[in-house]
């Protein structure tokens, strides 16, 4: 064999990681916290839950992404320190993780790198850039989220005041009117909740193709740039604590996350669908009684209490019909207000489902620091003390996501029991 190593491609190598790092993984964590982690079709009752989606929740993925980049940056400082016993110089001497503007990086922030040095970003490690090892192509798309317009399909036009009425005059909740008690609460914009979950998919299928891109690297690196007992601990090491582990574990929550977001949009807009068709029959007995008394509500009502009922024959209003369309009203709503417990529980069910993207976390602190790569022993005995570590906290993962799941089995009785 004529050569062990390339150390301009070797190092060249560790810059690719740092591209991946700085480049590649903020945009993955982009669509996963500002579309994956959005707010936005959560109003409504729905509101408490997507403060924690886009809060908690979130930064729990930002962590994840944090420790990321700074794992693979070490990789790549790693790569670049064997490459240098081999002759390669370089004068700057910052880890990667600083040299790509990572430094100010927190679990908060989607912190992009700003080159190591080159004054050319990361093109050399584009698709169209001179370096052979190129950086993952991810295929993100925009995510559509149609709206939900609830007030389209709920038209009080000029029933409002008589809705109103009622509401203030029985006391139907708690000195709500009637758009605050029925219209506002009602179970967020189902449309977006489910785009989430497409964000998410997108997030999974994202992590696959930069597991791909890494793996054509490693091999591209291996087979023609660094051979020997080192490389093949270098390649094992990837594809135990890279592959099977951080982006396996970023495929797998990235399915579990999106079938959340999924239960979720699929029950509020049943439940939603159901409190819109009983708030219709509101509406209509509403416009029932303003073509019979309105402007008299006041005067009919008193002949109700009164059981005067011959002040409703002086106005031309049959008093016993108008007592029976404001009881339908008032039972209905009541019926409606169960329906806004039921979404409650939406809440109440899933407020800790998204707390299980700290596993995402978890089995990125698996990954260990590199040492020296060049010892291809003490890389093989990094694996093998840390192997374990990884087996049980990919074990935990998996034990966690199916006790989530159980989530989703509430949900779905949550919605039969609604209906």
């Amino acid at each position: 064999m004529g050569f062990d190593v390339h150390e301009k491609e070797l190092a060249d190598f560790g810059f690719y990681l740092s591209a991946e790092a700085a480049y590649t993984l903020p945009r993955i964590e982009k669509l996963a916290r500002e579309e994956g982690m959005s707010a936005d079709g959560f109003t409504g009752l729905l509101t408490p839950l997507g403060t924690i989606v886009n809060g908690q929740a979130s930064v729990l993925v930002g962590s994840a992404f944090s420790l990321m980049q700074h794992k693979m940056c070490d990789l790549g400082d790693g790569v670049i320190g064997v490459a240098k016993t081999y002759g390669h110089t370089d004068s700057d001497n910052r880890t990667l993780f600083e040299r790509n503007g990572l430094g100010g990086d927190t679990d908060e922030k989607i912190t992009t790198g700003s080159g190591y040095g080159f004054g050319d970003g990361y093109d050399r490690h584009g698709k169209e850039g001179e370096s052979l090892f190129k950086y993952a192509e991810l295929e993100i798309s925009p995510i559509d989220r149609p709206p939900t317009n609830y007030s389209q399909e709920l038209d009080t036009g000029a029933v409002l005041s008589v809705l109103d009425w009622i509401w203030s005059e029985f006391d139907v909740d708690a000195g709500l009117g009637f758009t605050d008690s029925l219209i506002s609460p009602l179970a967020g914009n189902y449309n977006s909740i489910a785009a989430n979950g497409q964000a998410w998919r997108s997030v999974g299928k994202n992590f696959g193709l930069l597991a791909s891109a890494l793996g054509d690297n490693v091999t591209n690196l291996a087979v023609n740039h660094w051979q020997g007992p080192a490389a093949e601990a270098f390649q094992q090491f990837v594809d135990l604590f890279w592959h099977k582990g951080a982006v396996w574990a970023g495929e797998k929550l990235g399915d579990f996350v999106a079938k959340g977001f999924d239960k979720i949009a699929e029950v509020s807009k049943k439940i939603a669908q159901l409190a819109i068709n009983a708030i219709k029959v509101i509406i209509e007995a509403a416009r029932k009684i303003a073509t019979k008394a309105i402007p008299l509500l006041g005067w009919a009502w008193t002949a109700i209490q009164s059981a005067a009922k011959y002040i409703g024959w002086i106005f031309g209003i049959d008093i016993d019909d108008l007592y029976d369309d404001i009881m339908q009203i008032v039972n209905t709503a009541k019926a409606v207000f169960r329906l806004f417990e039921a979404i409650e529980n939406v809440v109440e069910t899933m407020k800790n489902y998204f707390t299980t993207l700290e596993e995402l976390v978890d089995t990125v602190k698996q990954i260990p620091d590199v040492g020296n790569l060049k010892d291809a022993a003490e890389t093989a005995g990094t694996i093998n003390e840390n192997t374990t570590k990884l087996g049980r906290q990919k074990t935990e993962l998996e034990q966690n996501v199916d006790k989530a799941d159980d989530a989703l089995t509430k949900l779905d009785q949550i919605s039969t029991g609604a209906g």
